[in-house]
């Protein structure tokens, strides 16, 4: 008996309904550490603070959080510097990779416009190590402290400006740690300790002569200047200022670390343990906090407010006399226990990854005992490589496994017995798939089909790996690197969890499980707004549901499978022209036409 559920969706009445996430399909999600909280800068009414692989900015006043990601159109992740240009309203962020982004900013802290500046990532002359320590703005300059010098950027004209390297001992290269200006001098920070040059237009600062060695009192990690005077951190001793050619100890400290920020009301130095604020006449106010584990920078926004980046404990402030932490809310950050050791097939029998010690293999044995190990030897296994990185079985209960080069399968029916056992190898463009290349991570979605995390990227391929769906790159999507570590699809939200060496993204797919009837059908976003961009969804289907978008007249423009329990739409017809505004029906029905349903979908121009 064919049973009809009649159920009508339109506008906005999704709003009402939880469907488990708010991402949507085909949309990035980043799951990034951000109690890893390295580098701070104020920006007008808001904070930027960024931890080892995110960043995200906050209001000053309703406190209110915004991630920042690749979605958002940023280059790269992993910060290593960040400055703010006031006058342009210009975020610089600088990338350990050697990528700069130019984020220009509106009145509310919104990127109007983001500009990818490669200046370091496609310079073949530089050395590999790219690390950007700090960023000085001055005079509508941007000097960065970098691995290999100092590099001045003309961020108006994108352009670089002047570039100090070699500048050491007899002409070396050196790496700059800090940098500060004081009257018309440019002082920096070098392991070798600190040198100093003229500011004068006729002083070429290219040349390391010019460079004068500045005795310090101890190591020297820091430096600073207020109202042209200088100052410097020196490692197990405190803050110095120079006096009339003279270091004169303004604050005792033990610390081994020091960040020193200026503004008009004096000097903000962050400590192994504390934040101290020194005033014009070297006045001191101590903060500390039981929250203090390792701070790295801070700010001092106004009256006796700070904002601390501390590296254990995130983004912290002082409301009222205690700190309170204010880091984005993170569950899972990477893929911990790995569940593709050791599975059990639809028949009982056991698969084990055998370790290269071992010599590698996988291990089939049943709860009797028999085994058998499968190899690279044709007959028994015919394996691409001994050594596999991954199993997972799929919805025909072909055990699938990923291994040094390539993809492949075994059909486990009788495998412990038949006298010849040969993987099965894929074809796609003519070569076996992935044949020479690492393959490092599988995953399988509800519809059957086939995530593949390889060094060189994600991809989607069909329920026999013949055909590739989708591919993703660190170039051309959110995906913080090329190599992929590891993979886990939940199929109750249809989101694919992918760990690399930077960071966790998740990545909602267009497949979850699948069904047992149209009870709890939805379809979104109902109704699709103006300027929408991304895929109409229904989920609650039974795997291969046949769906059909129509007109009122009848007319049909759309038809589709669902993947597991989910079918999705990309709002436009079979010529490939966008659904005009007005009421579509989606009416679904089971692969044996049991079942059926009905639906509408709101379009607003």
């Amino acid at each position: 008996m064919k049973r009809l559920v009649l159920f009508v969706l339109l506008c906005g009445a999704l709003s009402r309904i939880s469907w488990g996430q708010n991402v949507a399909l085909g949309q990035w999600e980043t799951h990034f550490n951000y109690l890893s909280a390295k580098h701070i800068v104020q920006v007008n009414d808001h904070i930027f603070c960024a931890s080892h692989n995110g960043l995200f900015s906050i209001h000053t006043a309703d406190k209110q959080v915004k991630i920042w990601s690749k979605s958002d159109g940023l280059t790269s992740t992993g910060i290593a510097s960040l400055a703010f240009d006031e006058e342009q309203n210009l975020l610089l962020l600088a990338y350990r990779d050697g990528h700069v982004d130019l984020v220009y900013l509106n009145e509310s802290a919104q990127a109007e416009q983001i500009k990818p500046w490669p200046v370091f990532s496609q310079n073949p002359d530089l050395p590999e190590n790219k690390d950007i320590k700090r960023i000085i703005i001055r005079e509508n300059l941007a000097y960065l402290c970098t691995s290999f010098g100092i590099v001045v950027l003309d961020t108006k004209n994108q352009q670089v400006d002047e570039t100090y390297r070699y500048i050491g001992p007899n002409g070396m290269q050196v790496s700059v740690i800090d940098i500060a200006f004081a009257s018309d001098s440019l002082y920096a920070i070098t392991p070798q300790g600190m040198i100093g040059t003229s500011m004068s237009p006729a002083v070429n600062r290219q040349y390391f002569a010019n460079w004068k060695v500045i005795a310090t009192p101890a190591k020297i990690v820091a430096v600073a200047s207020n109202a042209s005077q200088l100052y410097i951190g020196c490692a197990g001793k405190g803050l110095y200022l120079k006096e009339k050619g003279n270091w004169k100890s303004v604050l005792s400290s033990g610390s081994q670390a020091y960040f020193i920020s200026a503004s008009e009301s004096g000097l903000t130095v962050t400590l192994d343990d504390k934040v101290v604020l020194l005033d014009p006449k070297n006045g001191v106010s101590t903060f500390t906090s039981p929250l203090f584990k390792s701070p790295k920078e801070s700010v001092h926004t106004n009256s006796e407010k700070i904002w601390v980046a501390d590296s254990k404990n995130g983004l912290l402030h002082n409301v009222g006399q205690a700190f309170q932490s204010f880091t984005p809310l993170q569950a899972d950050t990477t893929i911990v226990d790995k569940k593709d050791s050791v599975i059990t097939d639809l028949n009982g029998l056991i698969w084990t990854r055998l370790p290269d010690y071992l010599g590698g293999g996988i291990l089939v044995k049943n709860v009797q005992n028999q085994q058998r190990v499968l190899s690279t030897n044709v007959g028994n296994g015919s394996l691409p490589s001994s050594i596999i990185n991954n199993l997972a079985m799929d919805l025909d209960g072909n055990i699938w496994f990923a291994s040094d080069r390539g993809i492949g399968y075994f059909v486990s029916e009788n495998i412990l017995n038949a006298a010849r056992v040969d993987a099965v190898l894929p074809i796609y463009g003519q070569r076996k798939l992935f044949a020479n290349e690492k393959c490092t991570a599988l995953a399988i979605e509800p519809g059957n089909r086939k995530w593949i995390g390889t060094r060189n990227g994600l991809y989607l391929f069909n329920a026999d790996g013949t055909e590739l769906v989708q591919k993703f790159t660190s170039a051309d999507s959110p995906l913080p690197s090329d190599s992929i570590r590891a993979l886990e699809f939940d199929s109750e939200t249809g989101n694919l969890f992918i760990d690399t060496p930077n960071g966790m993204v998740s990545y909602r797919s267009n497949a979850t499980t699948s069904a047992e009837n149209f009870s709890n059908v939805k379809i979104f976003p109902n109704p699709v707004h103006p300027g929408y961009g991304g895929f109409v969804g229904v989920t609650g289907l039974k795997n291969e549901s046949i769906v059909k978008i129509t007109e009122l007249s009848g007319r049909l423009i759309y038809e589709t499978k669902s993947q597991g329990g989910t079918a999705t739409w990309n709002l436009n017809d079979y010529t490939g022209k966008r659904a005009r505004g007005g009421i579509y029906m989606i009416l679904v029905v089971t692969p044996d036409g049991s079942e059926t349903f009905a639906g509408k979908l709101a379009v607003i121009d």
